[in-house]
């Protein structure tokens, strides 16, 4: 049953708390944007994530397939994770944000489109990306995940890995490190399809020039005429440590992984033994080099993030 407009108009005063204040499309289906918080910014550590949130009533992007909106579900407000991202340099000053230069919370999403006619469940993504600057929206109440630089030391050397959108809570981490004038090498990898995907790319090379202990690599595994190389590939031939300058020393190093789980490898135990996935992840290559996963219990070197 459709709702009315003023039903709409409650539903959306009941639930939304954050507005759209900003956003910036690097491509059709690849959004940068920005969220203010009604009641201002909430506690939070770099590389966590908090709920967004629509109402299934809200339209969708133009292109998304037919949905299934069971009798009842039309005043359910979708909600979704997303790791939150960071502009890390102010384009007003060409410096680094200071913590209290900053209002807004900053996410980078990718949306996929239901491009057959079959119909699928309500999905929040085709709902943010038919969003407009000024918009209303449902901002969760605080940041969570155990995803952040805890246990790092300013000596040690720092390394992302990350896939598309994954890129997102290094942003944020690698803000903290250069603001908090980390000393050891810190270096990023991101992987994606297509050149075009690397919306942060010139943010990141600026930074490489500006920063003596940042390096940047970028792989795109669909361009033409480059090399097919993912993460794994870099390390496994020794790309890494050429590119980079840095030996994976597992006594000094901290790696964090987000994004594509055929990247991460997360083994699984099956009869009390580890079992990792073929091919191999940069979990079971590194663990090869002496690093450990990380957990909420127990420390380690290897920090990941599943990203679905």
């Amino acid at each position: 049953m459709a709702l009315t407009t003023e039903e709409i108009r409650e539903l959306r005063a009941k639930y939304y708390n954050a507005t759209l204040i900003e956003l910036f499309t690097p491509q059709k289906a690849l959004w940068i944007f920005r969220v203010k918080p009604d009641k201002g910014l909430v506690p939070f550590k770099s590389g966590q994530y908090t709920t967004l949130g629509l109402g299934i009533w809200e339209p969708c992007v133009t292109g998304n397939g037919p949905e299934t909106i069971k009798p009842g579900q039309e005043k359910q407000l979708l909600r979704r994770a997303y790791s939150v991202s960071h502009p890390i340099v102010d384009s007003k000053t060409d410096k680094l944000y200071t913590p209290t230069a900053i209002d807004f919370f900053e996410f980078y999403v990718t949306l996929v489109v239901n491009e057959s006619s079959t119909p699928t469940p309500p999905r929040l993504t085709p709902r943010i990306f038919a969003l407009k600057k000024g918009d209303r929206l449902a901002f969760g109440p605080k940041m969570t995940g155990h995803y952040n630089l805890d246990g790092t030391k300013k000596s040690d050397q720092i390394v992302f890995f990350s896939t598309g959108t994954g890129e997102a809570p290094h942003n944020a981490m690698i803000w903290q490190l250069l603001t908090g004038k980390h000393e050891g090498p810190i270096v990023s990898v991101v992987c994606t399809r297509y050149a075009a995907d690397q919306a942060y790319r010139s943010l990141h090379e600026k930074l490489a020039k500006d920063y003596e202990n940042y390096r940047v690599i970028y792989l795109a595994t669909r361009e033409a005429n480059q090399p097919k190389l993912y993460p794994q590939n870099l390390i496994e031939q020794g790309i890494f440590e050429k590119q980079s300058g840095m030996k994976l020393d597992a006594s000094k190093t901290h790696v964090y992984l987000c994004g594509n789980p055929s990247m991460i490898g997360r083994p699984e135990m099956v009869d009390g033994k580890k079992v990792y996935p073929k091919p191999a992840g940069l979990i079971e290559i590194l663990e090869a080099k002496g690093f450990t996963v990380a957990t909420p219990t127990q420390p380690g070197n290897i920090h990941f993030e599943a990203y679905w």
